[in-house]
Formats: structure tokens, C-alpha cells, sequence
């Protein structure tokens, strides 16, 4: 797609007008589906709508951690899919999120509700099923995980230094629970719409534009305390919109594999002075997998532009997800108060 015809596409206005999450730390009474159906409808309740007013579902699911071939088959039901054009998309939330932005931009939805989730409490050993990410040769034999990729990241960004914790506390060197995301039962929701197709001032927020990169999947073929996907991410956004650079960010939200890994991206960007890191809280506070964690950190930055543009302040608001082992790609999208951002 040209820049030309980008611009052109831009004066839509997409923006999200709902958002709604289930998060516990293990879900004994409800499953899965049963979850994802009243955290949907939630979230088209809070619009006064049905499943009848959305035009496509977008869904963020994982098969293996779902523990269910063919996710999108039990799952598009109570998401609210039928009789709709409903797509998956297992790389992660954060894309399902971004996927939806773009089928509005081209067209092709004016409402689009997109749906992320996971239940590792479903699983005998979440660990494990992350093995099916890893390449089956090398990586799954020795038994290659997000947390093991993580601390080898940790490692990177550490260097020379240690550590300074007891070591009765470390999980994987140098990461100790703390330093990890928290695990739960989790599943989000969040509406877009085309503008006009929604009331005036009922929007959370707009979407002022979204970036996304994948860097080597090889762990030995790239530098982990480089970021490149990040910054490739974030250099699209700034060509196409200037005006949502990072240096016009007044908060981010970043879902890292590790707190080494959301302060090393933070100090990877180029802030603004005084910008506000994570406002939600740290990693292991919020009872995501790292299946929705990207998508949990959107949420939470949607929240903070509603909260903050209550007073009136104009605000742009980054969320930031990473997927695949220690940050392999990235996705970023930038939230407004203001369908045309901040005005200087």
C-alpha cells in the first residue's frame, strides 16, 4: 500500500468504542468457551448492541494452548461469530487487534470485534505446550520456553552485572518470579468502528496508527538486547504519521517477556520527557499469559486515554506487545483522545 493511498484511507477514523476483560488467576467453574461468551457479550452491552451489529470477529487465539485443534471451530460461536466473517490469528492479540484496525481501513468491516484469550490453567503443564513454538531438532529437545528465551534476553541485557537477589528466589538466571508476567486465566474484548458509525463522543479512544515487525527467529542470529522489531515497528509508524512518534507519547504500555525487557525497550525509544512507563503496574500484577499479554497492555492503554481525556487533555497513548521467544517481533499501536491526535 502507497503512502498516498494510506493518507487517503486514514480520514476514516477508526476508533474503539468498547473494551471488556475477564481476568482470574485459574478459572475452576466456567471454560474457556463459557468465558469468551460473557466477556463478549459484556463488551456489546456496555454499546447496546448484539452480535447482529458486528460485521466481522477477529479472533486472537492459540491451539496449543488452548488444547483444541482447530481453536477457531469451538471458539467462534461464543465469540459471537456465526453467520459472520471470522478470522484467527494465532501469532498473537496484539496482531487479532491490529488485523481488525486494518479490515476497517480497507473497507472490508465498519464493526469489528476482536477477542483474545488463554486458560494455561487448562493445561497440565503450560511450559510444555510452549515447546511447540520451538523448532523440533534443537530448541524443543533441550526444552526451549517463553521463560527460558526470556532469561537468555535478561542475560544479554544484564551483561557483566549480577543480579541482585538470592539466588533461592531465581527461576530461570537471572529472572526471578517477580521479573516475570504473571500467568491466568484471561480473556479481552475490544469493538472498533468506523466513524460515523457509532455515537458522537462515545469512544474510548482513536486509533492513530499501528506498526508491526518481525525480526530472525534464530536466538543466535540476532542481538536480544537490540530490539529490532521494535524499532522497525515504530519507525513505520513515524514516516506515515509523524505526529504519533514516540516523541509525542505522553504514556506507553509495554507487554515485554521480562522487566529487563520493558525497561531496556523503554530506554530503546526515543521518550519525550516526563512519559509514563507501565501506569497499570508491572508484569507480574496483571494475570495474563503471554499469549494475551500484548493485547492486556492495549487494553490498559485504551483505559488510560478514557481516563485521562475525561480531563479535557489531549493525549496520544502507546501500547506495545512482543511475541515469539525473547521479543522476536513486535506491534504497536498508538491511541488518541483526538481523531487527529494532539494538537500542537
Amino acid at each position: 500500500m502507497s503512502s498516498d493511498r494510506y493518507a487517503t484511507t486514514r480520514k476514516l477514523g477508526v476508533a474503539v468504542i468498547s473494551i471488556a476483560s475477564s481476568i482470574v488467576a485459574s478459572e475452576t467453574e466456567a471454560s474457556l468457551e463459557e468465558m469468551i461468551f460473557r466477556t463478549t457479550k459484556e463488551a456489546l452491552s456496555k454499546v447496546g448492541m448484539t452480535a447482529e451489529d458486528i460485521d466481522g470477529v477477529v479472533l486472537g487465539g492459540n491451539d496449543q494452548i488452548d488444547g483444541r485443534v482447530i481453536s477457531i471451530m469451538p471458539s467462534a460461536g461464543p465469540a459471537g461469530g456465526v453467520n459472520h466473517d471470522t478470522t484467527m490469528i494465532a501469532s498473537s492479540g496484539d496482531h487479532a487487534l491490529i488485523y481488525g484496525y486494518l479490515r476497517i481501513l480497507a473497507g472490508q468491516s465498519k464493526r469489528v470485534m476482536v477477542v483474545g484469550w488463554a486458560k494455561p490453567s487448562e493445561s497440565i503443564d503450560p511450559d510444555r505446550v510452549e515447546l511447540m513454538s520451538a523448532e523440533p531438532y534443537l530448541l524443543r529437545p533441550i526444552g526451549m520456553n517463553e521463560t527460558l528465551a526470556a532469561a537468555l534476553q535478561a542475560s544479554r541485557l544484564l551483561g557483566n552485572g549480577t543480579p541482585k537477589v538470592d539466588n533461592a528466589h531465581i527461576v530461570a538466571w537471572p529472572l526471578t518470579r517477580k521479573d516475570l508476567p504473571a500467568r491466568g486465566d484471561s480473556v479481552f474484548v475490544a469493538i472498533l468502528a468506523e466513524e460515523e458509525s457509532f455515537d458522537v463522543d462515545t469512544e474510548l479512544a482513536w486509533v492513530m496508527d499501528a506498526g508491526w515487525s518481525t525480526a530472525s527467529y534464530e536466538l543466535g542470529a540476532r542481538d536480544l538486547a537490540d530490539f529490532e522489531s521494535l524499532k522497525l515497528a515504530c519507525n513505520q509508524i513515524a514516516r506515515r504519521t509523524p505526529n504519533a512518534s514516540a516523541e509525542n507519547w505522553d504514556a506507553v504500555e509495554i507487554g515485554a517477556p521480562s522487566e529487563y525487557a520493558v525497561a531496556a525497550a523503554a530506554k530503546t525509544l526515543a521518550f519525550g520527557a516526563g512519559i509514563t512507563v507501565n501506569a497499570s503496574g508491572p508484569l507480574r500484577e496483571q494475570l495474563t499469559s503471554p499469549f494475551v499479554l500484548g493485547l492486556s497492555r492495549m487494553i490498559r492503554a485504551i483505559e488510560a486515554v478514557k481516563r485521562i481525556g475525561t480531563t479535557d487533555k489531549e493525549v496520544l497513548i502507546a501500547g506495545i506487545g512482543f511475541n515469539g521467544f525473547a521479543g522476536q517481533g513486535a506491534a504497536v499501536m498508538i491511541f488518541s483522545s483526538n481523531k487527529e491526535g494532539k494538537n500542537d
